[in-house]
């Protein structure tokens, strides 16, 4: 592939920019600056080039959406286990119960509770 050299002048406040997001990128300003260009040429031609910053943020996302789920399971299975402890503790309290009893109004408690926090 040939290459073609072009000056470019550039304000100091945008030459400033440039620098600072190379060096965050870890790249040369001149390997940003094709960057800048070829995306700039790419959006006026209309084609679409998915952005890196778009890959990185549905990356993000998706990190932060199993994160999420695994804090809810660990919030369902704290409030099992609440609920078991209040059984138990009721079960000790009053005349003893069989074990499916016990059982069934653990699975009650569970319910009401997921009921109460908007959870069906």
């Amino acid at each position: 592939m040939r290459h073609v050299q072009h000056s470019v002048r550039l304000p100091l406040a945008l030459d400033k920019a440039l620098r600072q997001v190379a060096q965050s990128r870890q790249v040369t300003a001149y390997a940003l600056l094709q960057q800048c260009v070829r995306a700039g040429i790419a959006s006026l031609s209309g084609e679409q080039a998915a952005p890196q910053c778009a890959v990185e943020l549905t990356q993000e996302v998706g990190a932060i959406s199993a994160r999420l789920a695994h804090v809810e399971r660990l919030a369902e299975r704290s409030l099992y286990v609440a609920c078991a402890a209040y059984a138990y503790a009721r079960a000790a309290a009053g005349p003893r119960a069989d074990e499916t009893k016990l059982i069934a109004d653990i699975n009650a408690a569970f319910a009401r509770q997921l009921t109460l926090a908007g959870d069906p």
